[in-house]
């Protein structure tokens, strides 16, 4: 398979993982996560089986997001990368801890599931998330390989995904599906400047 279809494979990573992380967000105004008592139910496990694959198959979007615009966003766009990679490699650890260990922590030591375990490594996580995705979605917007308002979705979207209100994702997840359908399909690149993604 040629880098090209490679990259057009990560943008279709891209797409389904926004499409996870929302079905997530619109499940999870059901599921009360915070409550032990729940994190044994199906409905706590779907909340996380679809946050876990979307925050998976966003890293390999994020990959593709990056090398499809590697030369015009620069140092900014290497270090934007990296952040987000990092938070989010780190977010995908703390979502499967939530899927798999929370579950028999509420069997077996409910007072230990709601004693707020790594509360200060969650706020890490988010924190360090959130710096990525912001500084890789200014990288996006000077390098002028996607659209300016994809860009700034991408941006506006960093910032308040983590903040704990409903949907507060879903600004986040627009960005990554409209990026992640620009590099499936090379349409909608940036007027005026040569697409490296079609």
């Amino acid at each position: 398979m040629s880098s090209l279809g490679l990259i057009r494979w990560a943008g279709l990573a891209a797409l389904v993982s926004a499409g996870l992380s929302v079905m997530g967000d619109i499940l999870r105004l059901f599921v009360d996560v915070e409550n032990a008592a729940s994190a044994t139910t199906v409905p706590y496990a779907l909340v996380f089986w679809f946050y876990l694959l979307g925050a998976m198959l966003l890293l390999l979007g994020l990959a593709g997001l990056y090398v499809s615009q590697s030369e015009e966003a620069g140092v900014l766009g290497l270090v934007g990368f990296l952040t987000a990679f990092l938070g989010t490699a780190f977010l995908v650890g703390a979502l499967w801890f939530e899927l798999f260990i929370t579950p028999a922590l509420a069997v077996e030591a409910p007072g230990l599931a709601e004693a707020e375990l790594g509360i200060a490594g969650f706020i890490l996580v988010f924190l360090l998330s959130a710096l990525g995705w912001v500084l890789f979605g200014a990288a996006t917007l000077r390098a002028r390989v996607y659209p300016r308002w994809a860009a700034m979705l991408l941006i506006v979207g960093g910032l308040v995904a983590f903040v704990p209100v409903p949907l507060s994702g879903a600004v986040f997840s627009a960005a990554v599906a409209w990026l992640g359908f620009i590099l499936f399909t090379g349409r909608g690149a940036a007027d005026g400047q040569p697409s490296r993604v079609s």
